[in-house]
């Protein structure tokens, strides 16, 4: 089944990824206004420098432009050797540690060596254990000063029964920010994920405490969180992410990799929306061997709907632009809790805002009885 190409996407940012020779020659000065201000916001500017410059297309930008791309991309290769710094503190923070220890997500990217995490911009460090030795590895990090900012007694229980991770660590001296996770989706899912073969074919970084996961099952794990999350914000920053990647692993291995790892993983489901995404928004040519191998554990029903969200989502100007937030929101959440755990988790949230805006009420007036005047009644 050949994969139509979609309407015209007006972000201007997947434009400019899908053909960057194209959109130079024919933007217009709001093009680039607007590439600039939707750019920063998806965290993209270092990015579109590190993809103009094997291309030699840098001199054909507008010296503005150009210039906006090379801070950005500076940026970003100061956020490397700031990563550099704070994982040799991990190093000691690990050593002696008996259990592997995975760096996965842009941390990988870029201490892989991958040509498109040039110029990335990645918010934290997110470090796999197994689960077996989830604990000690919290321990580790507690007592070499990674904190946990302030969480309601439900959201612990939350991050314990549910999640796979442990809240966001923060340095209390250097500010740097760890996401230590047992697994790469959330356990309450009825999506059963398998995380082991991903940390077993995890491959040793020289020197060092720490693993990489193989290609294949960095791309699987990109797909896993791109088409079953419920965030959006950082939608396009995933899409070029999961293209350039897919380039990349088909370099270093194969797209029969791939397809392995997710079976191993069994995340074909997630890996076959990924692939025919690839296929019809990028226009990338998926070998129809490997799309067959996959397809009978996703669903027919699912891949329309998630291209119909997907095309909405992009355009800012779709009629359901919108609403499709709010539905790729749910499906999200559906597809990490299921209805009967996210109807409890709902209500319980709900109950919890609402006893905290009663008590900020309550506070609130007895503040404004303090300040107040004491003749301010007989006014």
């Amino acid at each position: 089944m050949k994969a139509q190409p979609p309407t015209q996407i007006s972000d201007p940012c997947l434009r400019f990824f899908q053909q960057p020779k194209a959109f130079i020659a024919q933007a217009s000065h709001a093009d680039w206004t607007l590439l600039l201000q939707q750019s920063r916001d998806q965290a993209l500017l270092g990015s579109m420098y590190a993809l103009c410059q094997p291309q030699q297309l840098l001199a054909l930008l507008p010296r503005a432009v150009h210039d906006h791309f090379w801070s950005g991309f500076v940026y970003a290769e100061k956020q490397k050797v700031t990563l550099v710094q704070e994982l040799l503190e991990l190093e000691q923070c690990f050593a002696g540690a008996n259990y592997p220890c995975v760096l996965v997500k842009g941390c990988a990217y870029r201490l892989g060596l991958y040509q498109f995490a040039k110029g990335r911009i990645f918010s934290d460090i997110d470090l796999l254990v197994p689960a077996a030795h989830f604990a000690d590895a919290l321990a580790r990090l507690q007592d070499a000063g990674y904190l946990e900012f302030e969480i309601s007694d439900y959201d612990r229980r939350y991050y314990q029964r549910w999640s796979h991770q442990n809240p966001p660590l923060t340095h209390f001296l250097r500010g740097a920010g760890i996401d230590l996770h047992h697994h790469i989706f959330p356990v309450s899912s009825r999506e059963k994920i398998l995380v082991e073969p991903l940390i077993a074919a995890a491959e040793p970084l020289a020197h060092s405490m720490f693993s990489l996961p193989a290609p294949a099952y960095l791309f699987v794990h990109a797909a896993v969180h791109l088409f079953y999350q419920e965030e959006s914000h950082k939608l396009v920053k995933d899409l070029v992410d999961l293209q350039q990647l897919y380039l990349e692993v088909c370099q270093r291995q194969s797209v029969t990799a791939i397809v392995e790892a997710a079976e191993q993983c069994q995340a074909q489901a997630a890996v076959y929306y990924a692939l025919d995404m690839l296929q019809w928004l990028f226009q990338l040519s998926i070998p129809a061997a490997e799309l067959q191998a996959l397809q009978p554990f996703a669903s027919d029903r699912r891949r329309r709907y998630i291209r119909f969200l997907l095309q909405q989502l992009l355009q800012k100007q779709a009629f359901w632009h919108r609403c499709a937030h709010l539905l790729w929101f749910i499906r999200g959440h559906l597809l990490k809790m299921g209805p009967a755990t996210l109807l409890y988790h709902t209500v319980a949230k709900a109950l919890l805002q609402f006893k905290l805006n009663r008590k900020t009420s309550k506070e609130q007036q007895l503040a404004d009885e303090q300040t107040r005047p004491q003749d301010a009644g007989q006014l």
